[in-house]
């Protein structure tokens, strides 16, 4: 752990005392306490994300930021080499602030900065939270840029959907589409059983999402090997991870893994056999993981994932029709919510020449191809590493 003011960086004598520290802490609960209590928390951005994807090669260092020895802000950076010359960083819905202070954030921002120079990071990427357009004029100033849809991560959400879990359970079902409400009610009505998963069912899981890819022609989007036992060991115990199953006379149909951040319940993947659609499992198994968070305290439930075109359209008031509506989108909307447009992804190149080349680059133009070039390789192992 290493400590400095961070009036050393940028002195002025008429700012609050900040103080920065940089931790490597496997596990850090009192930065955990400070994202649950931000407004838009995301898991990624806990220490026990960054200690579960140690597994893959990742190191996960957080920038603390303290006022009169209190904690007030700070980001989580996933760090990895790629070979011998080549390192990157990745911030997930950070930096954070538990105050609203845009000195902090400026403060915040050039620590960062001064943190990719040091470590000599090839290329850091930074998603910012729901929330995070006040951060935006900061990274500009730190020189970061709106990063180009060929660099990574492409995994990253440009819109999503989210419902307001306040109103009483017959308000959520009323605010849903006519044929969701009735698809919910028909597989109450068809013997499926809902029920909490243990860690005996990730397997299970984990065969249910591989089907739904393979029908639609996509990779599982987990990563392999131990990494969903990792995360179950990691977030389980403090009831940050959820499963949820729809069953049939014993056989399981649809699953359902969330995170819980907060006053958030964020679906975050979902799995089903194909089998038995007239029964209605997927709809039934929303439904009944929306009573579940609104029962136990959560105020929003976020459907993750919404289709930008679709997004877009909807904000700009455009009608649209049947065959342009990407189908897993036209699901979700079906339970009620608001359709979230997010703000860009942000990157940060610490050689000068390509991060000169990358910010006179214009959409398709020659400079931008210019900059895929002198990144592309790096970032093509990044992509399969992420």
């Amino acid at each position: 752990m290493h400590c400095y003011s961070i009036q050393e960086l940028e002195p002025d004598s008429e700012v609050p005392m900040y103080e920065v520290v940089t931790s490597r802490n496997e596990e850090d609960p009192e930065w955990d306490a400070l994202v649950l209590n931000c407004p838009d928390p995301h898991h990624e951005q806990t220490s026990l994300w960054g200690a579960a994807q140690r597994i893959r090669g990742w190191e996960a260092m957080r920038i603390l930021v303290r006022r009169n020895g209190g904690l007030v802000g700070g980001v989580q950076i996933l760090e990895r080499a790629l070979g011998r010359f080549v390192r990157v960083g990745y911030i997930h819905r950070g930096p954070l602030a538990s105050i609203d202070d845009d000195r902090l954030r400026g403060r915040l921002v050039h620590a960062i900065g001064a943190y990719a120079r040091a470590r000599h990071l090839t290329y850091l990427s930074v998603v910012l939270p729901y929330g995070g357009s006040p951060w935006v004029p900061h990274l500009k100033a730190q020189a970061f840029g709106i990063s180009h849809p060929s660099l990574p991560p492409r995994t990253s959400m440009r819109s999503t959907i989210v419902l307001d879990l306040e109103p009483e359970l017959d308000e959520l079902m009323a605010g849903m589409r006519r044929t969701t409400r009735t698809h919910v009610r028909q597989g109450s009505r068809r013997g499926l059983h809902f029920r909490e998963g243990e860690q005996r069912d990730l397997q299970t899981f984990e065969t249910l999402l591989a089907a739904l890819c393979q029908r639609r022609g996509v990779s599982p989007n987990i990563p392999g090997g131990n990494f969903l036992q990792e995360l179950w060991r990691r977030f389980a115990p403090s009831g940050h991870l959820k499963l949820f199953l729809t069953e049939q006379k014993g056989e399981q149909i649809s699953a359902l893994l969330a995170f819980t951040t907060g006053h958030w319940f964020r679906v975050w993947r979902v799995g089903w056999s194909g089998e038995h659609a007239g029964m209605r499992p997927n709809q039934l198994m929303y439904w009944e993981a929306i009573k579940w968070a609104r029962l136990n305290g959560y105020k929003y439930f976020e459907n993750s994932g919404f289709d930008t075109d679709n997004a877009r359209a909807m904000v700009e008031g455009r009608d649209l029709s049947k065959s342009v509506w990407c189908g897993m989108s036209f699901f979700k909307l079906g339970f009620g919510g608001k359709v979230l447009p997010l703000d860009p992804g942000y990157c940060f190149f610490s050689n000068p020449v390509v991060r000169a080349v990358f910010h006179l680059a214009k959409p398709n133009g020659f400079a931008s191809r210019i900059g895929e070039f002198l990144v592309g390789k790096a970032m093509a192992r990044f992509r399969r590493r992420r």
